[in-house]
């Protein structure tokens, strides 16, 4: 099972949050039929947004990558229990051009955006600029720039000789403010120990084991574990009253040309199919 765990070593002084994700991005990658590359940015993506919500006292939070660069962008949301969903803009391999080696390749330059829900009339919402386009770094730049929380956060998505996803997760350590060099210090040295974060979570597998490896000398105390899971609320309905939202003239268009209407959640990737007598009783 696929899951959060929160932790607080030092006296309380550091926080740290461990996931493992693998199952949920497994699902992601079968329902929008990913690529190598889209995969690996998603999987990350889908793992933070899981974490940062379960992190935040906000009902929802969206983190989301815009960028003129090959991949364009991506999005991921996920509620306060973990049910988390998501979609890359451009999933076609064969735009991305030639040599790519890291994700950054294809979303440098580009800006990445936190909007939580905290149920107000308007979401909160922050701004950052990416640092590397590889989702971990550009997270932790964001904490520092929003929040002025020092953070490290590492984001691993492991395939083997395939292509075939083995394994997903990541870790986020924050520090309060005020905390000693010497405990910056040590954390430091524990982050150096992670820096083939993907493989790691292979090997290890869950939260627990990740959490023991950094601080297998430490007494770590166990503050909360959620799970992660791959879910999307959409449903016939609701993807009717957004295509209900589409220019009337244009809509009617369609409907006059084709027996049926597919709409598809770019969420999940469920295709809806609707009658064209119905959907033009309705407009008009």
């Amino acid at each position: 099972m696929d899951k959060i765990l929160s932790a607080m070593a030092y006296d309380k002084k550091v926080r740290i949050y461990a996931a493992v994700s693998t199952d949920t991005v497994k699902k992601a990658i079968l329902n929008h039929n990913l690529n190598l590359m889209s995969a690996m940015a998603l999987g990350r993506l889908l793992t933070i947004t899981a974490m940062m919500s379960y992190m935040s006292k906000s009902e929802s939070i969206a983190v989301q990558i815009s960028s003129e660069a090959p991949m364009k962008g991506l999005l991921a949301i996920s509620d306060s229990k973990g049910k988390v969903k998501g979609y890359v803009v451009n999933n076609d391999y064969t735009t991305y051009g030639e040599n790519i080696t890291s994700l950054g390749q294809l979303l440098m330059p580009g800006k990445l955006m936190i909007s939580r829900d905290f149920s107000l009339k308007e979401p909160y919402t922050g701004i950052t600029s990416l640092v590397t386009g590889e989702i971990a770094e550009d997270v932790a730049k964001y904490y520092m720039d929003s929040e002025q929380t020092p953070t490290a956060c590492a984001l691993g998505t492991y395939f083997d000789d395939k292509g075939n996803l083995m394994a997903a997760g990541g870790y986020i350590i924050q520090v309060l403010p005020g905390t000693e060099e010497v405990i910056l210090n040590e954390l430091e040295q524990r982050v150096s120990l992670t820096t083939n974060i993907s493989k790691l979570i292979y090997d290890l597998r869950t939260p627990e084991n990740l959490l023991n490896f950094l601080f297998s000398d430490r007494k770590l105390e166990i503050t909360k574990e959620e799970s992660i899971t791959f879910e999307c609320s959409c449903s016939k309905d609701k993807i009717l009253e957004k295509l209900l939202t589409i220019d009337k003239e244009q809509l009617n268009e369609v409907a006059s040309q084709q027996s049926v209407i597919e709409a598809v959640c770019p969420y999940c990737n469920a295709h809806y199919h609707y009658d064209s007598k119905d959907i033009l009783k309705i407009i008009r």
